[in-house]
């Protein structure tokens, strides 16, 4: 079963470029900014239990857009909640630490950790909880690959988790309810950033209507979102 499960995944990421000619997810690894971080992402890919994959797909925005909501997570995520888009919470810590809440179980520290104007990598280290199973702990990559194409931004992306302990073997193996629910959050979240990303392109000033008094958004972020996004007219509104 696992041999078919990353067949399958080699399939659908080699049609949308992430892997190589070998069918290995291809990564800079050397060019890492802190070889601490390449190191413990290369274990987590090398080695993983799980993994999910979405092949290329086309949607309405710009790589500005796109890049800006993935430079201010926090904000971005806050916007989801105000327009009912998705549960997530981001928040750093005073070390500068991401933490991640989906309010579905998953907690955890989160971080980019490699970045060009075409990859973002991002890192994560926490847990799920598994009710009458307790905790489960984790280490995920994801990966996300997109190009501007016209009117149109094309974005592929990978998520890899592994699953320390000793459910680790059971989890790759009879697992369908976990794997159904990490494929589940990882679409979740992009069709949300999709969502998000076109009608900051299309009616960004909507968007800012309905956000302005949110209580869920530092000032500091409002300032960056209102000189990204806000019309002069709305602005003076």
């Amino acid at each position: 079963m696992f041999r078919l499960l990353k067949a399958a995944v080699i399939a659908v990421l080699s049609a949308s470029s992430l892997l190589n000619a070998s069918g290995e997810l291809s990564l800079p690894y050397s060019d890492f900014p802190k070889k601490a971080d390449a190191k413990k992402v290369r274990e987590v890919v090398d080695h993983y239990t799980l993994t999910h994959s979405t092949p290329e797909k086309p949607f309405n925005t710009t790589s500005r857009t796109f890049n800006f909501l993935l430079d201010h997570m926090p904000l971005t995520t806050a916007i989801m909640r105000e327009l009912d888009l998705e549960k997530y919470v981001i928040t750093v810590r005073e070390d500068g630490t991401m933490m991640s809440d989906d309010n579905d179980g998953v907690v955890g520290t989160f971080e980019p950790v490699f970045c060009t104007k075409s990859r973002r990598v991002l890192y994560g280290d926490g847990t799920f909880s598994a009710g009458l199973l307790g905790d489960i702990r984790g280490e995920s990559v994801v990966v996300i690959d997109y190009v501007e194409d016209g009117p149109a931004v094309k974005c592929a992306t990978a998520v890899y988790v592994k699953v320390h302990g000793f459910f680790a073997p059971f989890v790759r193996l009879a697992s369908p309810i976990i794997r159904g629910m990490v494929s589940r959050k990882s679409a979740s979240i992009l069709t949300a950033s999709m969502a998000l990303s076109e009608k900051l392109t299309t009616d960004p000033d909507s968007v800012y209507e309905k956000i302005r008094k949110s209580d869920q958004i530092t000032p500091e972020d409002m300032v960056e979102f209102r000189k990204e996004f806000v019309t002069r007219e709305a602005t003076s509104l």
